[in-house]
């Protein structure tokens, strides 16, 4: 694959998923600048962790304690304390974090920079086959466990928890399942089948944190009273700009997507029918994912252009 393509697998998952978060915001939205800030300073502490991280190498022949100690001790604390400071220290401290959800949505902008950052050395080094399980993995790993932390902070700020113990709580659950994660991998032949629970765990455990959060918001804006539809339309910050924008980026995708699977079935169809030596009847995953990956983006493209029609037409 080209290094074009290889990019885009390695940057476009993260922004996909933090979109998603960003677009739950429906009672304030962040502003765009702060959101993207963030994500800029997540993926800015990737190196200083890696850094830090390579000062204690693994021993040439670890065993089980010593992988368990080195990801869960020092990996997982060291890339989710980097996040806490990016959300504790830049995104917590202005004044447009003032709500509870704003935690998830800025954690996951956090998580999501130093996820894609760090995703594009690790695609561009071992390819198509790594970064295809990254965006389904270690990405949205980074993201959710990025929400978990921020959701956390948001409970401190709003609600005004002890500091230390919002710390405590939040990198604390976020580095064990982040450890969890690498030193499974470790394990080659049962890695793919324990790993997605680190993964999962955090999605369930933000998807409560979110429901929570957004009612707790709803009841700080309106109280108990619903808002009426001049109000809706106040709070929901009408960006058509940004609509547009990612509109045209997933139909780019989307694009892209489908000539590589255009392109592909035709090799692998012709390589099986002639049994060459060379060819596995894995590869046909490569194309399938490309061809779902082009359904789902071309879906949300189409998502994204009744909502900016729909605004202008409010407009």
């Amino acid at each position: 694959m080209t290094t074009f393509g290889l990019l885009a697998l390695a940057i476009l998952p993260g922004f996909v998923i933090v979109q998603r978060y960003y677009a739950k915001d429906h009672l304030q939205k962040e502003p765009i600048g702060v959101v993207l800030r963030s994500f800029f300073w997540g993926a800015a502490l990737v190196l200083p962790a890696g850094l830090f991280e390579s000062l204690f190498p693994l021993a040439d022949s670890p065993s089980s304690v010593d992988l368990a100690i080195h990801y869960i001790l020092l990996v997982g604390i060291t890339e989710e304390v980097a996040k806490y400071i990016a959300i504790r220290f830049y995104s917590a401290r202005n004044e447009a974090f003032n709500e509870h959800f704003d935690g998830v949505v800025y954690g996951a902008c956090v998580g999501g920079g130093f996820a894609t950052f760090e995703n594009v050395f690790y695609v561009l080094e071992h390819g198509f086959a790594v970064g295809v399980l990254r965006a389904f993995l270690s990405v949205p790993g980074h993201i959710l466990w990025g929400a978990i932390i921020g959701h956390w902070i948001a409970k401190g700020k709003m609600e005004k928890w002890n500091q230390f113990l919002v710390f405590f709580i939040g990198v604390g659950i976020s580095s064990m399942l982040h450890g969890g994660f690498d030193f499974v991998l470790n394990f080659q032949d049962k890695a793919l089948l324990v790993a997605p629970l680190f993964v999962l765990t955090p999605l369930f455990l933000v998807r409560f944190y979110s429901k929570s959060a957004l009612e707790k918001d709803h009841i700080y804006i309106f109280g108990n009273v619903l808002p009426s539809s001049t109000e809706k339309e106040n709070l929901q910050n009408g960006n058509s700009i940004l609509l547009k924008l990612v509109n045209v980026m997933l139909y780019f995708f989307a694009l892209l997507f489908g000539l590589f699977s255009i392109f592909l079935w035709p090799f692998c169809i012709k390589d099986y029918i002639d049994g060459a030596s060379d060819f596995e009847s894995w590869m046909f995953s490569i194309p399938t994912i490309f061809s779902i990956l082009t359904v789902y983006l071309y879906s949300l493209g189409r998502k994204y252009s009744n909502a900016f029609k729909a605004k202008q037409t409010n407009v």
